[in-house]
């Protein structure tokens, strides 16, 4: 009877400790499910993205083809993605090869966001040929030349770089400096944050977005 009993007893425990057992292993399952959904929901957000490739923290660009352009030409509409998004050319330097109509692409350069056809918080600035893999570039050296719709600068490594004139900040101061003697340059050292344009025959031309006084 004694026997019994103790079988009795030994059997009941084996049965709670294989309960605990799988108690273990569902509440690990129930661990990893919050981070896969978590992580899913990251990568929907990025795909809601329409940020186009730049200097995120200020100039962004946008390339796409031009859809339709206004009679005055103060706006154009242009295909981003799969969205139709008009941009307002209000005071904006247009600089292209071909003539601005339906089915020339072009790359924008703005500060600011353009979320599908919305652009009402971005700041167009420049409206370039198209380019693959426009990117924003920094180059720092000092004031060669000046002209009445260029300069040019000398890198620190000897390296001379020439810029249009084109809607750029800070060359409505005195930040390129005044012409020494009978020479166009002035020394002045400043900071040019710029994009390029490489154009079908070879050449290229760099336009400034900002310059700036360097140290």
């Amino acid at each position: 009877m004694k026997k019994t009993l103790i079988t009795a007893l030994l059997i009941c425990s084996a049965l709670v400790f294989t309960a605990c057992g799988k108690s273990a292993v569902n509440s690990e399952t129930t661990g990893t499910s919050s981070p896969v959904q978590s992580s899913k929901a990251s990568e929907g957000s990025d795909e809601v993205s329409t940020e186009a490739p730049g200097n995120a923290e200020e100039f962004k660009i946008l390339t796409g083809k031009v859809v339709s352009v206004s009679d005055n030409m103060d706006q154009i509409t242009i295909l981003n993605g799969k969205a139709e998004t008009t941009l307002d050319l209000d005071r904006v330097a247009v600089e292209t090869s071909y003539a601005l109509e339906e089915g020339v692409e072009v790359s924008v350069v703005y500060k600011g966001e353009i979320s599908g056809n919305d652009a009402k918080n971005a700041d167009i600035l420049l409206v370039l040929d198209a380019q693959e893999g426009m990117k924003v570039a920094e180059a720092t050296g000092t004031v060669t030349d000046q002209a009445m719709s260029t300069f040019t600068i000398k890198t620190e490594s000897g390296v001379e770089m020439g810029f249009m004139k084109d809607n750029a900040e800070g060359l409505d101061s005195d930040v390129l400096g005044k012409a020494e003697d009978d020479s166009n340059g002035s020394g002045a050292k400043v900071k040019v944050t710029y994009v390029t344009v490489t154009y079908d025959a070879g050449s290229a031309s760099n336009f400034p977005l900002k310059v700036e006084a360097a140290k």
